[in-house]
Order: structure tokens, then C-alpha cells, then sequence
């Protein structure tokens, strides 16, 4: 009953951190369905910053079923509560990236959405190379890049979700065939 109501408490409170940051991320979209790409994209970007500042965010965002999350706070089990996916991934890192990197997309930017996806990769595959981010680049690569590299840079992609052992990424994902 006390380690319930600790699981709880914890679970609220992972939500409250997040409130302003999800906010920051909700402008963003409104700002996004309403064509303003720079403007959306500032508040991506805010969002992103603000969520790299945070230890305890990023500590959250570290965790896996490998690697436990720090006393107090909920474990990768706990994550999976229905409570409408704000702590299914505590961080908002992936989401303010791949939405980023639709804006940059959306205003002329392309290779600048490119680099911003293959960077959050290169910093963790594990934790950032998603079936979302994995889709996108793989359709960046499809806009930004003729046959023959295209393929080249999906099955690089691949390789890399093969490598990590990332199994929840779905071959689909890649746009190959």
C-alpha cells in the first residue's frame, strides 16, 4: 500500500515536471497546424532545452528494463499507465526533435532536418532511434537524395538498429523495398 501510493506519487510528479515543457510543445504544434514552421520551431526548441537542463528529466529518460530508473522515481514497468502517454517516454526529446525537424523540413530546411535527426541517432541510438524518427529520416532521405544514395542511407540506418539490437523498430520503418 505505502510502495503503491510512492509509485503514484511518483508517477504525478513526473507529469507535473513535465507540464510546462509540454506546454512549450503543445504551442509549438497549434503554431505547426497553423503553417508558422519558425515560430513552432522555437518552441521545439525551447521545449528541447529546457528538457536537457533537467537532471531528474534526463535520468527519466535513461531509463530502460536494462537500466533501472534512480530510487523514488518510476521504474520502466510503472511507465506503462493509461494515463493518456505523457509518461511513456518521460523525456520529450525524440517528440521536440522529430517535430523540429518537420518544421525545419516545412520551411526549406531539409538538410538541417536531416542533421538534427541524425544527431539525436548518433548521440543514443538506443534511446533516440524510434520508429517515428526512423520513418521521417528515412523519408528525409527519400526527398533530399537520388536512388542509389537513398538506399544507401536507409540500410546504413538499418544497420544501426541491428547493431543496438533495437527489435521494436519495424523493418517498415525503413521504407526499403
Amino acid at each position: 500500500s505505502d510502495m503503491r501510493m510512492l509509485v503514484r506519487v511518483s508517477k504525478e510528479m513526473a507529469l507535473v515536471r513535465q507540464a510546462p515543457r509540454r506546454l512549450l510543445v503543445n504551442k509549438g504544434l497549434l503554431l505547426f497546424a497553423r503553417c508558422k514552421y519558425t515560430d513552432a520551431s522555437q518552441y521545439f526548441r525551447d521545449a528541447l532545452n529546457q528538457q536537457r537542463l533537467d537532471p531528474v528529466a534526463l535520468s527519466l529518460s535513461h531509463s530502460s528494463p536494462s537500466n533501472p530508473t534512480p530510487q523514488g522515481c518510476p521504474t520502466w514497468k510503472d511507465l506503462t499507465s493509461p494515463t493518456l502517454g505523457f509518461d511513456v517516454e518521460p523525456s520529450l526529446i525524440v517528440e521536440c526533435l522529430n517535430n523540429m525537424s518537420l518544421c525545419l523540413l516545412y520551411s526549406g530546411h531539409m538538410r538541417s532536418a536531416v542533421q538534427e535527426l541524425e544527431g539525436l541517432i548518433r548521440e543514443d541510438p538506443c534511446r533516440y532511434l524510434t520508429e517515428g524518427v526512423a520513418f521521417n529520416l528515412c523519408t528525409l532521405y527519400e526527398l533530399g537524395s537520388d536512388g542509389e544514395e537513398c538506399t544507401k542511407k536507409k540500410k546504413l540506418l538499418q544497420r544501426v538498429a541491428k547493431r543496438f539490437y533495437l527489435h521494436d523498430v519495424g523493418m517498415e520503418s525503413f521504407r526499403l523495398g
